[in-house]
């Protein structure tokens, strides 16, 4: 068995047994660690702050929103650790809604299972996906799409934690027949969608003022499927609150100009990612070129 694989699981049993506030000490300081010695990566991430600051890579500002990025990153990887020993019901209970316009998330889920051809949960690298996706799976059949561990065993284990929450998952390399098939019995499939692509693999966004690529793979499916789309956030408040949010569904309409289509409803996705990412830097854990290397100030 891999090392990674009885880290994880010595991990999860150690931390059923951690009081939350030594948990999070060892998270900070495992991000932080991870973020002074991986250079590359730490190279990635300031140029992606950067762009969210609208400041030069070397600016205090970007130098601190990189670093905190890293050290909430290691705050999610020890919860997540604790995932399995967490109950649904106290999950919920934890996190405040401050979804607005609207008297709670769940009234936007219901607007969007009112169209009765299933719903598109859309997330990203945020805060704590995972705890989303426990809440939602207590309201409606859900399932997650999720890329697959080459160690099965870590994967196994990794993925019964989810399951365990009443989250169904569906591989990442999965037939999308059966995506299909879960949507067209009005249930959830959710996915984060913030993963940069190139130029010729992906549908051109606008994101903090500059052009990038991403998939347009969720847009085509809700055109397809007719599918709502529901983003939705949970992540880490000011004194340890979890706060959560989602935004209208979106209901997507075909014109006749199928990559326009994907392009707009695409952009919709990203305007909410962007409005969470603008007002909570430092919760949004991308450690991939977000954007192409030119334009950003070095």
């Amino acid at each position: 068995m891999s090392a990674v694989y009885w880290f994880a699981r010595g991990g999860s049993n150690l931390a059923k047994w951690t009081p939350r506030p030594l948990r999070e000490r060892l998270g900070y300081a495992i991000g932080t660690s991870s973020y002074l010695a991986w250079r590359s990566k730490r190279q990635v991430t300031l140029l992606n702050m950067a762009q969210v600051a609208g400041k030069p890579v070397n600016d205090p500002r970007v130098q601190y929103l990189a670093y905190a990025s890293w050290r909430n990153y290691g705050r999610y990887a020890a919860d997540f650790m604790n995932f399995a020993n967490m109950a649904a019901e106290d999950i919920e209970s934890s996190v405040l809604d401050v979804t607005e316009g609207a008297s709670c998330w769940q009234t936007y889920l219901e607007q969007a299972k009112q169209a009765g051809r299933g719903i598109i949960f859309v997330s990203a690298h945020f805060g704590n996906w995972d705890m989303a996706g426990a809440i939602l799976a207590r309201y409606i059949t859900f399932s997650a799409i999720a890329e697959t561990f080459t160690d099965g065993r870590l994967n196994t284990l990794l993925q019964n934690q989810r399951k365990e929450k009443g989250i169904a998952i569906i591989p990442l390399e999965g037939s999308p027949r059966r995506i299909l098939r879960t949507l067209q019995q009005n249930q959830v499939v959710g996915l984060l969608v913030d993963r940069p692509v190139t130029q010729q693999q992906g549908t051109p966004i606008r994101f903090f003022g500059r052009t990038t690529y991403v998939p347009g793979g969720t847009a085509a499916l809700a055109l397809k499927s007719g599918a709502a789309i529901l983003p939705g956030y949970v992540w880490y408040g000011p004194r340890n609150q979890m706060l959560l949010r989602a935004f209208p569904p979106i209901f997507p309409q075909s014109s006749g100009d199928r990559d326009s289509d994907i392009a707009t409803v695409t952009q919709r996705i990203y305007d909410s990612l962007e409005e969470m990412v603008r007002a909570w830097p430092t919760q949004w854990y991308m450690f991939r070129q977000f954007w192409p290397t030119e334009g950003i100030d070095a």
